[in-house]
C-alpha cells in the first residue's frame, strides 16, 4: 500500500533525505504461533496465490527483503492453512533496504540515507524461480495489477517489480498462469494514501472512484475465470487511526521538546483543527532545524496551517473526510463483489483501527525508539510490523473460516 506518497515525501524533503523451491520457510521469532483453519477451508487453499500491494508483499520499514516477506500476512495465512506458499525472496539488504532505527539517524540498514528511494535493489535469493505464490508488488494500484510488467511498471518501480513478476507478466496474468484454487485480493490503498502528504489531486495523489471501480471489476473477472475461491481485503477504516496522523494540539504539546532541535512550534498548532502527517512534517522540521543550527541560524517554523495546493503534510478536516469517504466507497464496491461471488472479505481496519491505541505522540520517543509508531506498525508509519501482519492474518483467517469453513470440502 505504500504508493507514491512516500516518493513525494522523499523528493520534497531531505528529512526522508522467499524461495520457490517448494519449502515453507519458518516465520520470524516475532510472530506468534498460528492458529489453524478447518480442513474444508484449508482444502480450498491447496493452491493459494496472493495478489495485491506492499502490505501483501511484506514491505515494512519502507523496504523489503526475505525476512519481511516471510512475515507477510499472506505467508502467515498459508502457514495457518498448512499449504505450500512460495515467495520471491529478496536478498539482504533489500529492494530497497529498510529504514534503520531510530528515525533520528535518517539512515537505512545499509548505511545509506533515508532519503534514498530505490537507490539499490538486491537480487532474488539464489534458487528463486518466478512466478511464486506471492505476486503482490509494492506501490501497485488496481490498474497497475492489470497492466504493470517488470518492463512497464510506473513510478520508478521496475526494479522491485522485476523481483516478483516474470518478464512480460502482470500480477493478473501471472496469477492466472498458476491456476489457483484460492486467491487473496488486496488493492485500493495506493489509490488514496498518497493524499496523506496534504495535496488532493486526482490522478496524482488519489484515484477517482470510477477509475478504481472499473479496474477492480476487471481483476475480479479474472479471479472468477480461474474458478478459485477468494478473500478480498477492504479499506474500511479511518485515516485518523493511523499512528502517523496526529492532531495539531498533539504537536503543540511537544513545543519544548521541538525547541531542543531548533524547531519553533507555531501558535497556530495550539487549538488547530488540522491533522499532521508526522513522517513528513516532523522529520522535515527536525532535519531543517538541524541544518539551520549548523549555519548559526534561528529555528525552523513548524506551522499547522494548511497551504492549499502544496505538499505540506497538513490535512484539513475536509481532507480527512474526503479520503475516508473514498475509502468507504471503495470498500462498498469490494464488499459488493464479495457478496455477489460468495467470497470472504475482511478489512485492513482490523489492524489500523487499533494501531494507535496506547501510542501517544512524544517527540523524544518518536525520534529515538525502535518502535516510533507502536508495536503494530513499522518504521515507515504505514506498513505493518511482524505483529501487525499477524493481526491481518488472523482477520483474513477468520473471514475465510466464516465463509468456507463449515462442512466437508466439495
Amino acid at each position: 500500500m505504500k504508493s507514491s506518497y512516500l516518493t513525494l515525501v522523499t523528493v520534497s524533503t531531505f528529512a526522508l533525505s522467499a524461495c520457490s523451491d517448494g519449502k515453507v520457510s519458518p516465520l520470524s521469532a516475532d510472530v506468534d504461533a498460528a492458529a489453524s483453519l478447518s480442513p474444508k477451508a484449508s482444502a480450498y487453499m491447496a493452491n493459494y496465490v496472493a495478489i495485491g500491494t506492499s502490505i501483501s508483499m511484506g514491505w515494512g520499514d519502507d523496504g523489503v527483503f526475505s525476512g519481511s516477506q516471510n512475515n507477510a500476512w499472506t505467508k502467515q495465512l498459508a502457514e495457518q492453512a498448512g499449504v505450500e506458499f512460495t515467495i520471491p525472496s529478496i536478498d539482504a539488504p533489500g529492494c530497497q533496504p529498510p529504514l534503520a532505527a531510530p528515525l533520528i539517524s535518517f539512515k537505512r540498514v545499509d548505511g545509506s540515507s533515508a532519503a534514498t528511494s530505490l537507490g539499490s535493489c538486491s537480487p532474488n535469493v539464489a534458487g528463486v524461480t518466478l512466478a511464486t505464490h506471492n505476486l503482490a508488488v509494492e506501490n501497485a494500484t488496481a490498474r497497475e495489477a492489470l497492466n504493470g510488467t517488470p518492463e512497464t511498471a510506473t513510478q520508478g518501480r521496475r526494479p522491485v517489480t522485476s523481483r516478483v513478476l516474470p518478464s512480460g507478466m502482470t500480477q493478473i496474468t501471472a496469477m492466472r498462469s498458476l491456476n489457483p484454487t484460492f486467491v487473496s485480493v488486496e488493492f485500493g490503498g495506493n489509490e488514496l494514501l498518497p493524499a496523506q502528504v496534504g495535496l488532493l489531486f486526482p490522478g496524482a495523489t488519489f484515484t477517482p472512484f470510477a477509475v478504481f471501480q472499473a479496474n477492480y471489476s476487471q481483476i475480479i473477472d479474472n479471479v472468477k475465470a480461474t474458478g478459485a475461491k477468494a478473500v478480498l481485503a477492504t479499506l474500511r477504516t479511518d485515516l485518523r487511526n493511523f499512528p502517523t496522523i496526529r492532531t495539531a494540539p498533539e504537536i503543540a504539546a511537544q513545543r519544548a521538546a521541538f525547541a531542543a532541535y531548533n524547531v519553533s512550534v507555531n501558535s497556530d498548532c495550539d487549538a488547530g483543527e488540522n491533522f499532521i502527517f508526522v513522517r513528513g512534517k516532523v522529520l522535515t522540521a527536525i532535519a531543517t532545524g538541524a541544518a539551520l543550527a549548523a549555519h548559526g541560524l534561528g529555528p525552523y517554523n513548524l506551522s499547522c496551517a494548511d497551504a492549499p495546493g502544496t505538499v505540506d503534510y497538513i490535512l484539513t478536516p475536509n481532507d480527512i473526510a474526503f479520503i475516508n469517504g473514498l475509502a468507504s466507497q471503495m470498500s462498498d464496491e469490494i464488499e459488493r463483489h464479495a457478496a455477489e461471488n460468495g467470497y470472504a472479505s475482511f478489512s485492513l481496519g482490523a489492524l489500523y483501527d487499533i494501531s494507535k491505541e496506547d501510542v501517544p505522540f512524544e517527540l523524544e520517543t518518536y525520534l529515538k525508539s525502535d518502535q516510533p509508531y507502536g508495536e503494530l506498525i513499522s518504521l515507515d508509519g504505514v506498513h505493518p510490523s511482524a505483529k501487525g501482519q499477524t493481526v491481518l492474518a488472523r482477520a483474513a483467517r477468520q473471514a475465510i473460516q466464516r465463509t468456507y469453513g463449515t462442512g466437508k470440502p466439495e
